[in-house]
């Protein structure tokens, strides 16, 4: 009989990093070498890519971050702090928000899928940017679908977006993904009646794709952005707040009405301006 093949001994298999007794090697670069010389976002993408980014794609992930990093209350931070009210761990309530993002919060694979597909489309079918944004908005209107990207339920106009695009453009990093986001909100108000602006999360799913971000990575993004805000959250909750929220049974206003979160409820340091010497762009 022929001797039996002898199999590999388990092990784990990755090209993210290893380690042994004496160092830590992350994407091939000794995790000593990066402390202090890369800030968190920038480690974030070696990790998540594989490689350094270059200062565009950096400074743009970090904005990416910090800009969706908090967003008051909103599915995600509710959810996280009714999961505190019943005395759990910080991180037990920190993955009850976590586990709302999802098709209509956070979704940051969804806008960028729809833009990767509507460029993929676009080159594949001949069509221009503004030729394949019109088709897929008009498309979106005849099936009766939502535009994962556009509008918000609180904001209408949501007030990063502008900012977003702005950073995106001065840094160079804004590419066709985005024109296409564009494109396609300037066809809202041919095939919808009115203007649906980009939010947020749009915005941010086009300049992930231009940097070359898978959806799933692009999700990715949101989620580590978001538990910075979730961490808070929950915090505060556990310190300053009584548990069994809402245990009286008695109807109340919903908890994400703008009615709830006016400035006369926040209690955090007043409006001040952001320091010059601290600015970038």
């Amino acid at each position: 009989m022929a001797e039996a093949k002898k199999k590999e001994p388990f092990h784990w298999r990755t090209s993210i990093a290893y380690k042994t007794r004496p160092k830590i090697v992350v994407r091939g670069f000794d995790v000593n070498d990066l402390t202090g010389n890369l800030d968190l976002g920038e480690m974030a993408y070696l990790v998540w890519r594989g490689e350094l980014p270059s200062e565009a794609h950096g400074r743009m992930l970090n904005a990416i971050m910090v800009c969706l990093a908090e967003h008051a209350f909103s599915p995600s931070s509710a959810a996280a702090r009714m999961v505190a009210s019943g005395g759990v761990p910080i991180h037990v309530g920190v993955a009850g928000g976590i586990l709302t993002i999802g098709d209509l919060h956070g979704t940051f694979d969804r806008p960028a899928a729809l833009f990767q597909t509507g460029i993929a489309r676009a080159k594949a079918e001949g069509r221009s940017i503004a030729e394949m944004a019109d088709h897929l908005v008009r498309e979106a209107r005849e099936k009766k679908q939502r535009l994962p990207g556009f509008h918000h339920p609180q904001h209408i106009r949501d007030p990063r977006s502008a900012r977003l695009i702005e950073v995106g453009q001065k840094l160079g990093v804004a590419g066709a993904h985005l024109a296409l986001a564009l494109a396609m909100e300037d066809a809202t108000e041919r095939h919808m009646g009115a203007r649906v602006w980009l939010n947020a999360v749009g915005v941010s799913g086009a300049l992930l794709s231009d940097m070359g971000f898978e959806p799933e990575l692009a999700k990715g993004v949101m989620l580590v952005s978001r538990c910075v805000s979730l961490v808070a959250h929950v915090y505060e909750e556990m310190t300053r707040e009584r548990g069994w929220r809402a245990s009286s049974g008695q109807d109340i206003t919903q908890p994400l009405d703008l009615e709830l979160q006016r400035p006369e409820f926040y209690d955090g340091p007043p409006d001040r301006p952001f320091p010059d010497e601290r600015r970038r762009l």
